[in-house]
C-alpha cells in the first residue's frame, strides 16, 4: 500500500510541476506577447508569484515520496534499479535549477517589475529566467520518458 501512496503522490507532483512549466513556456508565454511590456511583466511576476510556492511544494512532495518509494519497495538504496537512480539525478539537477532560479533572478526580476523597471525585468526573463524554465521543461519531459521507459531497460 505504500508503494501506491507514494508513487501516486510522486506522479501527481511531477505531472503538476512540469505541466506547469509547459502551461507557462508554451501557452502563456506566446499568448502574453499581444501585451505591452509592463502589462506582460506584471503578468509574468504575478504567475510566477503563484506558482512557485506550488513547486516548493511539489519538490518537498518529490523528494519525500521518491525517497520512501525506494525504501518500501527496495529496502536501502543499493538494490534500487540504475533508471531509478538517473530520475534521481535529474531531478535533484531540475531541484537546483529552480533554486537558483528563484533565489536569484526571479527575486531580481520581481524586484524590477515592483519598481516599475520594466526594461531591466525583461532583460532578466530573457537572458536568466527563459533559458532555466527551457531547461527544466525538457528536463522534466526526460523524466517521464525515463520513468515510463525504465522498468523495461536491460
Amino acid at each position: 500500500m505504500g508503494t501506491i501512496v507514494a508513487t501516486s503522490l510522486h506522479t501527481v507532483a511531477a505531472v503538476l510541476w512540469v505541466g506547469g512549466i509547459f502551461l507557462a513556456y508554451r501557452v502563456l508565454r506566446p499568448a502574453a506577447m499581444a501585451l505591452e511590456p509592463p502589462q506582460r511583466l506584471t503578468l509574468w511576476a504575478d504567475v510566477f508569484g503563484r506558482f512557485f510556492p506550488w513547486v516548493w511544494g511539489f519538490i518537498v512532495l518529490l523528494v519525500i515520496s521518491g525517497y520512501w518509494d525506494w525504501m518500501t519497495r527496495f529496502g536501502d538504496l543499493t538494490a534500487v534499479p540504475l533508471y531509478l537512480h538517473a530520475m534521481q539525478w535529474v531531478g535533484w539537477l531540475m531541484i537546483g535549477l529552480f533554486a537558483w532560479l528563484y533565489f536569484g533572478p526571479f527575486k531580481t526580476f520581481r524586484n524590477h517589475v515592483k519598481a516599475g523597471q520594466f526594461a531591466e525585468a525583461g532583460q532578466v526573463m530573457n537572458a536568466k529566467m527563459r533559458p532555466v524554465i527551457a531547461i527544466n521543461l525538457s528536463l522534466g519531459v526526460l523524466e517521464a520518458v525515463i520513468g515510463a521507459s525504465g522498468p523495461y531497460w536491460g
